[in-house]
């Protein structure tokens, strides 16, 4: 129980270091973007893979399919704590989490790029404030998804 809890949350930790990252070498935010995009779809390829791994067929192939539409929205974060309460359950926790943490950095990048661009603020602790504003769903999805913990644990 006390391993999902801190997993959920260090994982969450991924995307602000994703952010400070981007507010520390704001110059190599344009020529490093596109590499960036790469290495986001690659992780969630692997958190994919690690889906139908140790998963059932069926549950992978629907988990992995509303993963993937929520990235194309860029609302995945919600979907990553299903995953992460399902890996507690097949025993792949650490796996999953170590995944969505290092998922964050570039998310957490492209993410303080977007804002920056857009120029809402300039203000660093604004931005990051803004990343965990827009990504507290996961741990909000986390913590509700905590009962079912106490039901098969």
């Amino acid at each position: 129980m006390i391993d999902y809890i801190l997993t959920l949350i260090i994982s969450f930790v991924g995307i602000i270091l994703g952010g400070v990252l981007a507010l520390i070498a704001p110059e190599e935010l344009r020529k490093g973007e596109k590499y960036l995009k790469i290495l986001e779809w690659t992780i969630l390829a692997f958190i994919v893979l690690s889906i139908f791994y140790f998963s059932k067929f069926f549950l992978a192939l629907a988990i992995s399919l509303v993963l993937i539409v929520l990235k194309i929205f860029r609302k995945e974060y919600p979907a990553l704590a299903f995953i992460l309460l399902l890996s507690f359950f097949e025993n792949f926790l650490f796996l999953a989490g170590s995944l969505v943490f290092i998922y964050g950095f570039p998310a957490g990048t492209i993410k303080a790029k977007e804002i920056i661009a857009a120029k809402k603020t300039k203000n660093k602790v604004k931005i990051l404030l803004a990343i965990a504003k827009n990504n507290i769903l996961y741990i909000i999805f986390g913590f509700i998804l905590l009962p079912l913990l106490f039901a098969y644990s």
